[in-house]
């Protein structure tokens, strides 16, 4: 897929996400207090910057790009926390260096945070930990930001570097919040073949666990980037509980779709769950 290609996809795949939450923009935006409105602010809603605790249950599904695999599902726990200066949220736990102070007239965010990675592939499932910076600038038209991450482990020792653009839309209820967003990755050698790539002790595995589909070495050996598009809808049941719901789809690099071991270019991915707020 050449680049012209790439971004008319990405393109059609964001329209396609925004179809379910044209009809919160088209309400006539509410007088909200100052309180109730931010992107990353949801005042009795679910997440909360008062220092309340939003703790739940949800399932991420995934359908592997990888050759061979299947649709597949696992449990995770959904824990949310935002006071002035500390946070836990998307499997990721920081501190605000910089807050925007008041979100109706715009400003300046600096986070740093350590955040939980997942490697795609059921054969090469691993966890491993990322310290990264996080940068932009939010306003009531949307938030912007840019960040840079560097894996702690030494599963990868990559690092990768994002900018995302992210808009919220809340309707005249205040019961439901969508919020979709648009991302560029890129991602260095070292990450992209720990992420994309097959290693020989991966593939001793499988012929040793007499796995069904035994995937090849291969290296990726160079930098990738790859887009992607995403939404997130939360609905608030009542005063304390409320369901999230959420998708994502990545257009892959043709760099990663060199390796045999890839039959899909898209590699996309659910959220259901449900959280109590106190």
């Amino acid at each position: 897929m050449n680049s012209a290609t790439m971004f008319k996809t990405i393109i059609l795949t964001t329209a396609m996400l925004l179809i379910p939450v044209t009809t919160f923009a088209q309400e006539e935006t509410p007088q909200l207090p100052e309180e109730d409105f931010g992107l990353w602010n949801y005042k009795k809603l679910l997440l909360d910057e008062n220092g309340k605790w939003s703790v739940g249950t949800g399932a991420l599904i995934r359908n592997s790009p990888f050759r061979g695999e299947k649709i597949s599902a696992f449990p995770f726990p959904l824990i949310d926390y935002s006071s002035k200066n500390l946070f836990i949220r998307e499997f990721k736990t920081g501190y605000h260096i910089k807050a925007v102070d008041d979100p109706y007239k715009g400003g300046y965010f600096l986070d740093t945070y350590l955040g939980a990675r997942m490697r795609p592939g059921d054969a090469r499932q691993k966890f491993s930990v990322d310290a990264g910076l996080r940068a932009g600038y939010q306003h009531p038209f949307g938030s912007f930001s840019l960040s840079f991450t560097q894996d702690m482990t030494g599963a990868s020792d990559g690092k990768e570097a994002s900018a995302a653009y992210s808009f919220t839309f809340l309707s005249k209820s205040k019961k439901h919040i969508v919020i979709p967003r648009i991302t560029v990755t890129w991602q260095d050698r070292k990450m992209a073949n720990y992420l994309w790539g097959i290693s020989e002790e991966t593939t001793s595995k499988m012929i040793e666990n007499n796995d069904a589909v035994v995937l090849a070495p291969y290296t990726i050996d160079r930098s990738v980037v790859n887009y992607s598009a995403g939404i997130i809808h939360i609905y608030k049941l009542d005063q304390n509980w409320s369901s999230i719901l959420g998708a994502q789809l990545a257009i892959l690099d043709e760099y990663i779709m060199d390796n045999p071991a890839i039959e899909r270019q898209f590699d996309y991915s659910f959220i259901v769950g449900a959280a109590y707020t106190f």
